[in-house]
């Protein structure tokens, strides 16, 4: 080899040892990580004892400032329950306000009864029997006002079938009601509406 060809392999060398110094040098102020059987009994640990533990590829990492995955379920869980009986306590209040209202009117003899036909017509739409929801029995009174529908049905998914089919239907005729279903003892569902028919 000629002289001058030594200097390029010399630089080159001087490079990579310069390289794997820096190298070195930046990793010794790392703390070092868990390895993988750490991570794995650490996953372990932590999993709530449902006689086996989670897949770690699924176990979510955990984040500072972040609440971990159950938490974060559990925090979700009751907020939706919260909601729920909020919602349902607000739809209580407004049956009974409703409800009030209507007992508390005198009927209009020149208006109630053509209401009653027309709702009862909505209610007559074959519609509702090919969708096999039609009530076992349906009432609807108007007075001055307010109208009351109440409709018994064989279940929970006959009455739901037949309150969408209703509310979809009602439109102008019955622009603001309120919704309200009880479970019979026997299983059968009642479906009360009070509503406002002008």
């Amino acid at each position: 080899m000629k002289p001058g060809t030594k200097l390029p392999i010399i630089a080159a060398a001087a490079i990579v040892v310069a390289v794997v110094a820096g190298t070195f040098f930046l990793r010794g102020d790392r703390t070092p990580t868990a390895t993988a059987p750490d991570a794995v009994a650490a996953a372990q640990e932590s999993a709530p004892s449902a006689g086996f533990a989670p897949p770690v590829a699924r176990t979510a990492p955990s984040v500072p400032g972040r609440p971990a995955t159950d938490e974060a379920m559990i925090e979700q869980l009751d907020q939706r329950a919260r909601k729920r009986e909020e919602h349902q306590a607000r739809t209580a209040a407004l049956k009974e306000q409703s409800a009030q209202r209507y007992a508390s009117e005198q009927v209009d003899p020149a208006w109630a009864p053509g209401k009653i036909t027309e709702l009862n017509g909505i209610a007559a739409d074959p519609a509702f029997d090919v969708a096999g929801a039609q009530p076992r029995n349906l009432s609807i009174d108007c007075r001055s006002s307010m109208c009351r529908i109440d409709g018994q049905f064989e279940d929970a998914g006959k009455a739901e079938d037949w309150i969408l089919l209703y509310t979809a239907s009602v439109g102008s005729a019955m622009p603001s009601s309120v919704i309200s279903r009880t479970r019979n003892p026997d299983g059968t569902m009642r479906v009360e509406i009070y509503g406002r028919g002008r």
